[in-house]
């Protein structure tokens, strides 16, 4: 009962702090237009954070202050910017102001953004402040294990191999090659261009599912450098003299090109001393080591921990911003949009995305965070009626050309617009509860009469 209790609690707490975290970005972003707006003299109706009717709100200096029943946005109404838009939308009337200067509505549009950026800018610096860790340099897409029984391996991938093109496009991370491979695959099937010992080969492989192993082709790690966490004390580590956020480079004259290699490595060693070459300050420090025999554990340990890295804040943000200009060019790509739509993460999605960075800690939170005000920021700058980009266009037109785009035309493409995004909305909340719950495929059975039939279970005998 107990446990009921607290498991029906965790799932109460996760899924409101998911709310107020993904809130929390909607409200750093109408924040942004709220505070500029107010300072340039814009009429201000309503600051709201969700949609809908509201299930709390206030009114001061006459702005109405609310929160909406359906938490997928939020909006500032500004009559001069949008003259009948989220209010109509929203079931409210149109207000009459005086017109603004255009080029005060492109900032109020811009402020925005600015502010998830800002953000998540913050964000970067907490995360890479919050350790002492080395920092992680871009490095190539190198291969690290490969497990022997796959299909990988038998195609003649290898340790060390390098990724250097997918079905022909140039990779330069192990990033490119996961967003290449997901985006470029056809029946679930690559090329990989490979170069290992400075020749290169062609290999075809199956793309593996990365939400269930986090492997993009089945049985193949990436090699991450083998730096080392914390060292146990009187371990024969810590008695060779290796010390925390040491990589190792090589372990009894073998090299070492990630943890994994490292580890299987280390259990094929004679117990006796070998050599052992750590780089320590940009430095290539060789030692001598005696590995043991742990019986507790039933395996052959020197008591190493792996170790972490830490990402510079400006890296941070440039592997976000990547990551979603990517996405958008799929979209707009022949042959690439169907499948860039069907990976598209909804509502739904985010929130679940969310619940699972908070079980896994802080700091998982706040990576997914800052790179959801990423995405937040550059999705709003697409120049798009309803969105900021399209406030943007219809103010540099009024300030180039000195006259106003047609208040009625302007409020159809926004409206217009406005419709296409929540049906595309839930269009893609649709596919997040679908891949959940297969919702497709259970209806696609029935109508082609091809049920799965389940089996009667044995009778269980009794002794």
């Amino acid at each position: 009962m107990l446990d009921s209790l607290y498991s029906a609690w965790t799932v109460v707490y996760t899924l409101g702090l998911a709310l107020f975290l993904f809130g929390l970005t909607v409200f750093v972003h109408e924040f942004g237009h709220f505070i500029v707006a107010k300072r340039s003299g814009l009429k201000i109706i309503t600051f709201s954070i969700g949609f809908g009717k509201a299930i709390w709100q206030w009114e001061r200096d006459g702005i109405i202050y609310k929160i909406g029943w359906i938490p997928l946005g939020g909006y500032v109404a500004l009559p001069q910017l949008d003259p009948e838009g989220m209010e109509r939308i929203q079931g409210g009337e149109p207000v009459k102001c005086p017109s603004v200067s255009p080029w005060k509505k492109i900032a109020v549009a811009f402020a925005g953004p600015i502010g998830n950026i800002l953000f998540a800018v913050i964000l970067a610096w907490v995360i890479f402040l919050s350790s002492d860790q080395p920092i992680l340099e871009e490095t190539a897409a190198v291969v690290g294990m490969v497990d022997e029984t796959s299909a990988a391996y038998q195609a003649g991938i290898r340790p060390g191999d390098t990724v250097i093109a997918v079905n022909g496009k140039s990779v330069n991370s192990w990033y490119d090659f996961a967003v290449e491979s997901l985006l470029g695959e056809t029946d679930r099937n690559v090329e990989l261009t490979l170069l290992a010992s400075n020749t290169t080969k062609t290999v075809q492989v199956e793309i593996d599912d990365m939400e269930k192993t986090g492997q993009i082709v089945k049985g193949v790690n990436q090699a991450i450098p083998c730096l080392l966490g914390a060292v146990t004390e009187g371990s024969p580590a810590d008695i060779a003299g290796i010390q925390a956020n040491d990589m190792i480079v090589q372990f009894n004259g073998i090299s070492v090109i990630g943890w994994r290699q490292f580890t299987d490595v280390v259990q094929e060693a004679p117990l006796e001393e070998m050599p052992v070459v750590v780089e320590r300050d940009g430095r290539n420090i060789p030692l001598f080591i005696t590995p043991e025999y742990n019986e507790e554990y039933e395996r052959v340990m020197i008591g190493v921990a792996q170790g972490g890295f830490r990402v510079r804040p400006l890296d941070q943000l440039k592997g976000d911003a990547s990551m979603i200009s990517r996405v958008l060019k799929g979209l707009v790509t022949r042959g690439e949009s169907g499948k860039v739509a069907k990976k598209l993460q909804g509502p739904v999605g985010i929130f679940g995305m969310l619940m699972m960075a908070i079980k896994n800690g802080l700091w998982t939170t706040l990576w997914l965070i800052r790179l959801i005000n990423i995405n937040l920021a550059l999705l709003n700058l697409l120049p798009i009626p309803v969105l900021d980009g399209g406030h943007i266009v219809f103010s540099l037109w009024e300030g180039i050309t000195r006259r106003k785009v047609n208040a009625k035309m302007q409020a159809v493409l926004i409206n217009v617009c406005a419709m296409l995004l929540i049906f595309a909305m839930l269009l893609v909340t649709f596919n997040d509860i679908d891949r959940k719950l297969h919702i497709k495929k259970f209806f696609g059975s029935l109508v082609s009469g091809q049920t799965e039939q389940v089996e009667e279970p044995a009778p269980v005998e009794k002794e």
